[in-house]
């Protein structure tokens, strides 16, 4: 039982960045592909979208929250 304790710990306490990642970045790219916008630089919407979601996960992961303006 403590190796599942471990391992499920490890996973939640990582969760922002895998959301970030595994929910946001193809919702983006979806965004981006109905409403016709063309990705800069010759990358895929999906690309885009796994950079932005990661780097926002990855953000809120750090600072603790998804919204970036606080009271």
């Amino acid at each position: 039982m403590p190796v599942i304790e471990f391992i499920v710990k490890n996973i939640l306490h990582f969760m922002p960045i895998i959301f970030g990642f595994a929910f946001f970045g193809p919702l983006f790219a979806q965004i981006m592909d109905g409403l016709g916008w063309v990705s800069p630089l010759g990358l895929s919407t999906l690309t885009l979208g796994l950079i932005i979601g990661g780097a926002w996960g990855i953000f809120a992961f750090f600072r603790g929250s998804w919204i970036w303006a606080r009271p």
